[in-house]
């Protein structure tokens, strides 16, 4: 079975599919930059990686800055036969401005991918809520 596996920072994945526009709430702390979430892709038949997806903000946090880094993290939450197994994804990161503390927002894109001889996962949105404390 083929999924693709998002949102994942660590040991939190959770399975979505490729269309589906998704609102997330985090919780970050005040005057440092937080990890939000990462997004990889793979396939559990053979663990083999997807492509490298494009990331865009569509709409600027008002209280601070996001920004991607590409990156590479151990699969904490996959099948026996990738678990441990190095992947490489986009992490998202929220810096608030200094001093700020309160509700903020920002949407960003996620633009297509693949997994090797499977198949593609089109673009998508995902809404990002942020309290700063």
């Amino acid at each position: 079975m083929r999924r693709i596996i998002s949102m994942a920072l660590a040991a939190a994945a959770f399975l979505v599919s490729g269309l589906a526009a998704q609102a997330e709430d985090y919780k970050v702390a005040a005057n440092k930059t937080s990890g939000l979430t990462f997004m990889y892709v793979y396939s559990e038949i053979n663990c083999a990686f997807g492509s490298k997806p494009t990331f865009k903000v569509l709409t600027e946090p008002k209280h601070g800055k996001i920004f991607s880094k590409w990156m590479k993290l151990n699969l904490t939450d996959a099948p026996k036969n990738c678990k441990g197994r190095p992947v490489y994804g986009t992490a998202i990161f929220y810096t608030p401005n200094k001093g700020y503390r309160g509700e903020d927002y920002a949407r960003v894109g996620i633009g297509k991918t693949e997994i090797p001889m499977t198949r593609i996962y089109n673009s998508r949105s995902m809404s990002i809520n942020i309290t700063v404390e």
